[in-house]
This record gives C-alpha cells, sequence and structure tokens, in this order.
C-alpha cells in the first residue's frame, strides 16, 4: 500500500492512499497538513494503522459479497457438484453473517453459526462446512483485505448420533442377490457389492466400458445430482479412474441385460438420478425383509469381502479408486494377474443357483 503528498491550491498540503480491493470501486483515503513533512507523517501513520488494525479493504464489503466473488474467481475450475456444495454452506451462513462487514466477524460468530449447523448435520458436514468458510477468509487474507482468519480455533461440536456402519457379511448380501435377480436392480447391486463401484459411477456406466471377453470394466465418469438436473462428470479422483477385472458371475449377469447406452438408464434410456436411489434401496430392504443398510455400505461390503479373503490393502484400494495420496503411491506397481485372483476371489463369495434366474 503506497500514498501520494501534494500541494494544494489553498496552500495545504494533501495526502492520499489508494487502498486495494477485490472489486472495480476505486477506494482512498485523506489527510491534510500545513507542511509536506508533517503531510508525509499522517500519510505514514494512516498506512500503519489500517494495516494494523488488519483492514486492507476498508470498502465496507460485507460477508455475501465476498464470498460472491471468492466463488466467482477462486472456485471457478471447480467441478460443477463441487460448487453446487459451496453454495449451500455459503446460502447457510449468509442467513446469519450474510450483512455482517468482513471487517467485524469474529471467531464467536463463527462459532455461533457452526453450533446451530451441528444441530442438524452430522459432524463430517460440520467440517466441510467451516472449511468453506475458512476458505472465504483465507482468500480475504490472500488479497491483502484481511489478517486475521475468524475461523482458526472453531470447534467442530461432537457428533453424538454419528451413522453406526452395518455391513452385511455373505449370507445377507446373498439374500440380497437372490431378492434381486432377474431383475435390473441386480446391476448396481453386483457392480457396488463385487466391483466396488460408486452409485454416480455406477450411473454414469456405459454398456461400452464393459470388455465382456476380458471381463474389464472401466470406469470413467459418474453421474450426479446438480440443482436437480443430471450431469456427467469425470470421476471423484484421479485414482477413482480406474479399470478393475468384475467377477465372472457379474459378467455373466450383466450379459443379459446388454444394450446400448447407460447400464442402469431410465426407463426412457436417459441417465438416472444418483440422489434417488438410496430411497429405491431402502425400499427394497424393507420389501426383502433385509435389515438396513446404505448403498454405499456395499461399497464397504466389497472391501471387507477382499481384505478378509487376504486381498492386500493395495488393491484393494486400487480396485476401489482410492483418492488417499500416501497409499495411491503404493498402487502403481499392483501385477495384473492380481487383479484377475481378486476377481476370481469376490466370485466365490456369490452361492450361484442350480438355476439362474433369467431377466423378466
Amino acid at each position: 500500500m503506497e500514498g501520494s503528498v501534494t500541494k494544494r491550491k489553498d496552500g495545504r498540503w494533501q495526502g492520499v492512499v489508494d487502498i486495494p480491493t477485490l472489486t472495480k470501486k476505486r477506494t482512498r483515503k485523506y489527510v491534510y497538513a500545513s507542511t509536506r513533512a508533517e503531510c508525509r507523517r499522517k500519510v505514514n501513520a494512516l498506512i500503519e494503522e489500517i494495516e494494523n488494525n488488519g483492514v486492507l479493504n476498508p470498502d465496507k464489503s460485507t460477508f455475501k459479497e465476498f464470498a460472491q466473488i471468492w466463488l466467482d474467481t477462486y472456485c471457478i475450475n471447480l467441478s460443477p457438484t463441487t460448487i453446487n456444495g459451496y453454495k449451500k454452506y455459503i446460502s447457510y451462513i449468509n442467513k446469519y453473517i450474510g450483512e455482517a462487514m468482513m471487517i467485524k466477524i469474529l471467531p464467536i460468530h463463527i462459532q455461533k453459526v457452526i453450533n446451530d449447523y451441528s444441530k442438524s448435520h452430522s459432524e463430517k458436514s460440520c467440517e466441510n462446512f467451516v472449511g468453506v468458510i475458512h476458505g472465504v477468509f483465507k482468500y480475504a487474507i490472500l488479497n491483502k483485505s484481511l489478517k486475521v482468519n475468524p475461523c482458526d480455533g472453531i470447534k467442530i461440536p461432537q457428533d453424538t448420533t454419528k451413522y453406526q456402519y452395518y455391513i452385511y457379511n455373505e449370507t445377507e448380501f446373498n439374500k440380497l442377490l437372490e431378492f434381486v435377480t432377474g431383475s435390473k436392480e441386480e446391476i448396481p447391486i453386483l457392480l457396488a457389492a463385487l466391483c466396488g463401484l460408486r452409485v454416480s459411477e455406477i450411473m454414469g456406466l456405459t454398456w461400452n466400458d464393459i470388455d465382456f471377453d476380458t471381463h474389464v470394466i472401466n470406469i470413467r465418469r459418474a453421474n450426479v445430482n446438480v440443482n436437480s438436473a443430471v450431469i456427467e462428470k469425470s470421476t471423484k479422483t484421479r485414482t477413482s479412474y480406474r479399470e478393475i477385472v468384475a467377477p465372472s458371475y457379474v459378467i455373466e449377469r450383466l450379459s443379459l441385460y446388454k444394450s446400448v447406452g447407460y447400464v442402469y438408464p431410465k426407463e426412457n434410456g436417459s441417465a438416472e438420478n444418483a440422489g434417488n436411489y438410496g430411497n429405491r434401496f431402502r425400499r427394497m430392504l424393507k420389501k426383502a425383509g433385509l435389515p438396513h443398510t446404505r448403498f454405499h455400505d456395499l461399497r464397504h461390503f466389497n472391501a471387507t469381502m477382499m481384505l478378509s479373503h487376504g486381498i492386500s490393502d493395495k488393491e484393494a484400494a486400487a480396485r476401489l479408486g482410492h483418492s488417499d495420496i500416501n497409499m495411491t503411491k503404493k498402487y502403481q506397481h499392483i501385477l495384473g494377474n492380481m487383479k484377475t485372483k481378486t476377481a476370481d476371489i469376490l466370485d466365490s463369495i456369490v452361492k450361484k443357483p442350480d438355476v439362474k434366474k433369467d431377466v423378466k
């Protein structure tokens, strides 16, 4: 930040300090004195006062305004689903501090918001929420608009109602599989439980992604719900972009449904909404008289089956498209024959009936 000193026509000296902002609005502050030296001292004192107070953007920007700037600039290259999630968090906090000036927001204000948010959201969601808000203030510091982040030191309330995983054992899974065999509902069940695919990856899978000769499934995209619309995006992480060898039983059953387009589409052939499948799965379990478990927990079933049958954590993580960077480095040297061996082991989990149901 710099300031200039000039002499006015009335004989007084005028000091001008230009304040950097993130908007096109020009912001200046003025000081006056009878001598040049005195005016320069006032200019320097003004600059020091602004910087010491952590106010390098005194144009009275509100949190709502600055958060929008952050979304439009810093987040511009993020995926639509990520941006949509950020907007939801910001919309929530705007109800509390949206009209407050950035320079006046204190840690206690943020803590009150997160305490209220935690009453109806999980601990993980609270962590993500604080992460987004922290990012807004961090961006303000990066652009010399603030010097202190009010999110530092915020405590996430403990989640006393944390979801307790219920992962099916082999008997329960086979009962589920028997219930859906012969209907198109066995497609997502097989892909999640025996191949470890995420629901969004299943909804984005096409028949062209499956090589029925080599049993290789290529996971290249995911269909996600954004503002009630289904959009196609790349997989969750770089390691999610992968190929796996599917168990023989999976390929055998999928071949009965082989067509064109999506593997699990709507009746009209368009992309299915992954966000709606959880409710459908819940109703399916109730009808089958099976214990409640989330559809995503079939991925956990896949992982526990692999590990309990002696598959290394490296191979299991590679098949699941694990995103942990440190573990990812270990996946690079996994041999192809291990992938086939894993498929054979997963295939052995299924209790195949003597006469398999045909497609309904």
